[in-house]
């Protein structure tokens, strides 16, 4: 571990010696902007935070993660808070355009690898490289990671950081795992429904055909009407609910957020134009055709979701769902007690969802002593203060586990749960998990003040079990798989309009196929869909691809 470490220290350290010095106001390392060499005076230093709007804090100011921050820190601390919505990004290029000034920090905003790049080679950012060089003034950054990511993820997440011709880092990223939020796809059948028509779990495709057309064909929810939905999620409901993606996965392996595969020799190719996907899009527009999967599974949100997976009246629909229990299926809803997990199924490959990883954290150029607000994002870092930044007070909203303590899902608990402000309003949280680095936010280390409900000790079982299988299906996967591949800036405009257009034919494509638009059984549909990506620039997209993947090898 030590020696992977040391080479990425390497790395950075011999890469930022060729980055560009200087950034508005200096760059880190030298004058007033030291950056690395620590020793900020506290005394009277004011640090601004600039942090989207959260309708369920009260107040930023008179809350108690600020002023537990302030109290380790020495640092007086003010909020800039930035309106709701999409266009908080516009709101700080609108300020950066007018040549206004930017908060210390920035929290929370994701901007883009494109524009992060950018304000930090226009000197908007600071580069935060030679901060993580020194190993003092960055100690809880490296242990944090160490003690909770694989040798693997670490250098990933490096990786993703780290700009790939100078070697700056312009931007933190918040990390937050739990039990489910790193599984692509979470897979819940009807248990009560196969009982009732005397079937087992499905283990391979073909059984999974012959459960859902019973599923539809016997009325498994025993109302008399034809409303049973056999299979039911959707790639547009965020996370966990990818129905399509899951099918997809039966028949190759292909994670749409990094596009390629690699073959044994190392060369990058699109899953999207290969005979499995072809195989996964007829097989996809059969069950749509008869009825066995909707055709909103392209389209449904994570609210419509809920109301059919968990429906109020009582009676179940869904025969099979795809998606996470605590966005896409309703609290205290006893319908879920007739969902289990289902198995991967034999050849199906299990991607791992790595946006626990966002890149949204940034001390600005503005920012007139960036020592302190590094010595600030690192007391964030903390196993403390990221489970302030998640949990809330301490004493008030959690305290220390008893010994011996075992969580809902049978892990040692590190705290106890005495009152959860995370989707309540609040005076003790900011915004979400962001700045920290937040192992098990989902509870799975915690045990409940008062004993936990029925409901949400079965829910927890199904999640933990469902980890299991997940974790168990993954070993099918390819022994090569793309990492994100991180573009310079040049690759990046040379392939910006080829990326967008790539990928949202296909993506369409993808919902043409599933709907009959265009039929996945026909030559020539399927010829010329190749063929428009082909046209778009596929190729010399995927060129560009192979020179990243090769340089980051």
């Amino acid at each position: 571990m030590k020696k992977i470490i040391a080479l990425v220290l390497a790395l950075v350290t011999v890469l930022s010696l060729c980055a560009a010095c200087g950034a508005k106001g200096g760059s880190a390392g030298e004058g007033g902007n030291g950056g690395g060499k620590g020793g900020a005076d506290k005394s009277g230093i004011t640090l601004t935070i600039g942090l989207p709007t959260n309708a369920l804090v009260l107040d930023y100011k008179n809350n108690a993660l600020t002023k537990y921050l302030e109290e380790k820190t020495g640092y007086n601390l003010e909020f800039h808070v930035y309106s709701g919505g999409s266009d908080v990004a516009t709101q700080i290029s609108t300020t950066v355009a007018a040549q206004q000034k930017l908060p210390d920090i920035i929290l929370g905003i994701t901007l883009g690898d494109g524009v992060i790049t950018r304000y930090g080679e226009d000197e908007y950012f600071v580069d935060m490289a030679p901060y993580l060089e020194d190993r003092e003034l960055s100690k809880v950054w490296w242990d944090r990671l160490e003690q909770n990511f694989s040798e693997y993820e670490q250098k990933d997440i490096m990786r993703k950081m780290t700009e790939p011709e100078s070697g700056a880092i312009y931007a933190l990223p918040t990390l937050e795992t739990s039990l489910v939020d790193t599984i692509d796809y979470q897979v819940w059948i009807n248990t009560q429904w196969l009982d009732k028509l005397q079937l087992q779990k499905p283990t391979n495709l073909d059984e999974l055909y012959t459960v859902l057309k019973a599923f539809k064909e016997q009325d498994p929810n025993g109302n008399g009407k034809a409303d049973e939905l056999p299979l039911f999620g959707s790639q547009s409901a965020g996370l966990g609910a990818d129905v399509v993606n899951w099918l997809v996965n039966q028949f190759l392996y292909f994670n749409d957020r990094k596009i390629w595969n690699v073959d044994d020799s190392g060369k990058l190719y699109a899953p999207f134009t290969t005979n499995e996907y072809r195989e996964a899009m007829k097989f996809v527009r059969k069950l749509i055709k008869e009825g066995l999967m909707q055709d909103s599974c392209f389209t449904t949100g994570s609210t419509d979701m809920q109301r059919i997976t968990t429906p109020a009246s009582g009676t179940a629909l869904c025969g099979i769902f795809v998606g996470h229990l605590t966005l896409h299926s309703a609290m205290n809803n006893e319908v879920l007690y007739q969902y289990q997990p289902l198995e991967p199924l034999k050849g199906q490959y299990c991607v791992v969802n790595d946006n626990t990883f966002r890149r949204n954290i940034y001390i600005t150029a503005d920012c007139a002593n960036p020592d302190a607000a590094w010595e600030l994002l690192m007391e964030m870092r903390t196993e403390e203060a990221s489970t302030r930044i998640r949990y809330g007070e301490y004493g008030v909203n959690w305290k220390e586990a008893p010994e011996g303590s075992v969580s809902d899902v049978g892990m040692e608990a590190k705290i106890m749960i005495l009152e959860d402000p995370f989707n309540t309003q609040n005076t003790c949280l900011w915004s979400g998990a962001n700045g920290s680095t937040n192992v098990w936010a989902e509870g799975e280390v915690a045990v409940m003040a008062e004993e936990s409900s029925d409901f949400i000790k079965y829910r927890s079982k199904l999640a933990a079990q469902s980890r299991a299988n997940f974790d168990e299906g993954t070993k099918n996967n390819p022994a090569n798989l793309c990492p994100t591949l991180i573009y310079t800036e040049a690759e990046k405009e040379a392939t910006e309009s080829t990326r967008t257009a790539v990928s949202d034919y296909w993506n369409k494509s993808r919902t043409d196929f599933g709907k009959g638009i265009l039929n996945p059984e026909s030559d020539s549909d399927w010829n010329a869909y190749v063929a428009n990506l082909e046209k778009l620039g596929l190729k010399d997209y995927l060129t560009l691809a192979q020179k990243a993947y090769d340089r980051q090898k």
